[in-house]
């Protein structure tokens, strides 16, 4: 949706769902009104990115064979800025029955700024090892909160940088885990300068 309330030219919508499929990515979280703004404009997104609904988890193994976990949250109710307690309590309990089986268990969220800090702010029983937001509001680069069990990774809303996390050690499964930077885990953001070249490709479909 256009700022103004309009629906956007599904032109450029396309054009953008394109040089995303040009992208190697694994996995995306399109959130559910964005979802709806797309079946109203005829168009599917790209195969990686997938409503809480449609795939709430997924795991992908890394080149060594270990297993990565990723949650998909629901996405809040239009005009909801805070997540509900029942909602809350729903995460926490698949976070509870999933994260033994990887190494790795990775929350994405499309909350915004506001909702993903009052989620961590209020401690829940059990978080992701890794909560990528997005949504409104300001990036956070590796923010460790929630006691020290999550680490809170958000974009930059100018764009032209890469959040880069370095897992040193894989977290341990017990309630005495706590993440420490840079020891065990390390958050960079990485700038897209000029020393780095465009996809020509890209370019052009977006042109």
């Amino acid at each position: 949706m256009n700022p103004d309330g309009t629906m956007p030219d599904p032109r450029i919508v396309d054009r953008l769902i394109t040089a995303f499929e040009m992208m190697p990515y694994d996995i995306g979280l399109i959130g559910s009104f964005e979802s709806e703004i797309l079946s109203r404009l005829g168009l599917e997104p790209e195969p990686f990115r997938m409503t809480a609904e449609a795939s709430p988890f997924v795991v992908l193994e890394s080149s060594a064979g270990d297993r990565i976990g990723f949650l998909r949250f629901p996405s809040l109710p239009l005009g909801v800025d805070i997540p509900s307690r029942q909602l809350i309590q729903k995460i926490s309990s698949q976070i509870e029955d999933q994260r033994d089986s990887v190494r790795l268990l990775v929350g994405l969220s499309d909350w915004g700024w506001v909702g993903e800090r009052e989620y961590l702010a209020q401690r829940p029983p059990a978080v992701p090892d890794i909560l990528l937001g997005s949504g409104r509001g300001s990036g956070v680069n590796g923010r460790i909160e929630a006691d020290g069990r999550c680490v809170w990774v958000r974009p930059y809303d100018k764009g032209q940088t890469v959040s880069e996390v370095q897992i040193r050690a894989w977290p341990v499964r017990s309630k005495d885990f706590r993440w420490k930077e840079p020891d065990t885990i390390r958050p960079l953001t990485v700038g897209l300068g000029d020393d780095i070249d465009d996809n020509p490709d890209v370019d052009a479909v977006l042109q």
